[in-house]
């Protein structure tokens, strides 16, 4: 099967319901097609982050975008089926039912994944359910600015001709016309800063293209299926100026209050994220977040066949310094070492965490020991100019520091585990050999 049959049979699949609907009766067909289309609003915010159809090199088609278009299909057909502006408000109130349902239960589920309370038979990441608001808000805006046009065209065009076959063509490139306007709209808006927004562009519009003159059969479909509807719809009058009826400062009112409860509950999930993924008394990353970070970065540094570097290092005669010197400037030299430690990253993908009481650890995705040498050595050199007095220290009389290294290249006869237990051995070996040095032997 090729990877255009298998689109063409999602827009099929995406079709069949809502042309069923349209042959119910009227107290049937349009409840089942406005369900439907909550139904697919809520299919479209999972199935966008889940798979795309690569129709061509550079044009891309997500199971977002096919639920989209079978929303602006069904919206076509429920608009010529009810021959009424309500339509229009009742489309409006779904859209906000609908994106205030996906908001709440999609991060919920999200969070509930990243939680630890529920067990998942099959590992699913939670990030295929964030949301954004503002993403929500403005494809949802942007669909009712498409259906607006899109009634205005059709009311438009039923005074240049009455001929059922003619309407038809003028509605169908009228569909077409108005999915690839979201193509250029969603992302000049969305992503106007990006570097190569005019391939994402063109490539967008394509996709919008193809899929457009697909949905544009099942349309085709429905004209001819309900011409006694179509009739109707063409024969009544429709004013334009009921649409300005609606409760628009209650609505953008509205909208502005779930915008503002969206930046806060951003705000607060990050917040808390933060915390829950960094150590208290050092600011590093806890051995939570190390252990994620790590599975993580192993993961792509297998697949992209790339080095993998591990540290790990602990204070030297920490506890003689507790002893010593109380646990207040114990807490005291963890933090002024952990600055130090952090001193070393040079990028975001890598990461400096707290692993244990004076044990730390450092991840150099895509680098290897010799690329990173120089800067463990910068970091001994800083941690030797701060003096850190230690008077119960059996290798000097301030703070030092013992390493261990281990660098990989992921593979199947490797694991986490054999990268994590060579570089903890090493460390040993450094502390076997006198301490304050840093060990590194390949993994073998």
């Amino acid at each position: 099967m090729t990877t255009f049959i298998a689109f063409a049979i999602n827009i099929a699949l995406f079709s069949v319901f809502p042309l069923y609907a349209t042959t119910m009766t009227a107290r049937f067909r349009n409840p089942a097609l406005y369900a439907y289309m909550g139904i697919i609003l809520v299919v479209g915010g999972l199935a966008g982050a889940i798979f795309s159809f690569p129709l061509t090199q550079n044009t891309f088609v997500s199971g977002g975008n096919l639920a989209y278009g079978a929303f602006m299909m069904t919206a076509v057909m429920l608009i010529i089926s009810e021959r009424n502006m309500i339509t229009f408000r009742n489309m409006l109130r779904l859209l906000i039912l609908v994106d205030v349902f996906v908001y709440a239960g999609f991060n919920y589920t999200a969070w509930l994944l990243d939680s630890g309370l529920v067990t998942k038979p099959v590992p699913i990441p939670s990030d295929i359910f964030n949301v954004s608001m503002y993403v929500l808000l403005l494809g949802g805006t942007l669909i009712l600015i498409e259906i607006v046009l899109l009634m205005i065209i059709f009311i438009k065009a039923r005074r240049l001709t009455s001929k059922l076959s003619n309407l038809a063509v003028i509605y169908t490139i009228a569909f077409i016309a108005i999915l690839c306007l979201d193509g250029v709209l969603f992302p000049v808006i969305a992503l106007n800063s990006h570097p190569e927004l005019t391939r994402i562009i063109v490539g967008n519009v394509t996709g919008k293209a193809i899929m457009a003159a697909c949905y544009s059969v099942p349309l085709l479909i429905f004209y001819f299926m309900s011409r006694k509807q179509f009739a109707e719809f063409v024969d009544s009058p429709l004013p334009l100026n009921e649409l300005l009826r609606a409760p628009r400062k209650k609505l953008l009112d509205t909208l502005y209050q779930y915008e503002l409860r969206d930046r806060q509950s951003q705000q607060d999930k990050q917040k808390l994220r933060e915390q829950a993924e960094t150590d208290s008394l050092t600011g590093l990353a806890n051995r939570g977040k190390f252990n994620q970070t790590l599975d993580d970065q192993w993961q792509i540094c297998k697949k992209t066949q790339t080095p993998l570097t591990l540290v790990i290092g602990d204070i030297d005669y920490f506890k003689q310094f507790n002893d010593t010197y109380g646990h207040e400037r114990g807490d005291n030299c963890l933090q002024r070492v952990a600055e130090l430690w952090r001193s070393t990253l040079e990028n975001d993908v890598e990461l400096a965490a707290r692993i244990g009481g004076e044990e730390f650890a450092l991840l150099f995705p895509n680098s290897t020991f010799d690329e990173i040498s120089a800067r463990l050595q910068t970091f001994r050199m800083k941690l030797k100019e701060a003096s850190i007095p230690h008077e119960a220290s059996e290798v000097s009389t301030q703070v030092t520091f013992s390493v261990g290294v281990s660098s990989v290249i992921p593979n199947d006869d490797l694991s986490i585990r054999d990268l994590y237990i060579s570089a903890d051995s090493n460390l040993y070996r450094a502390k076997n050999s006198g301490r304050n040095t840093i060990n590194f032997e390949a993994t073998p």
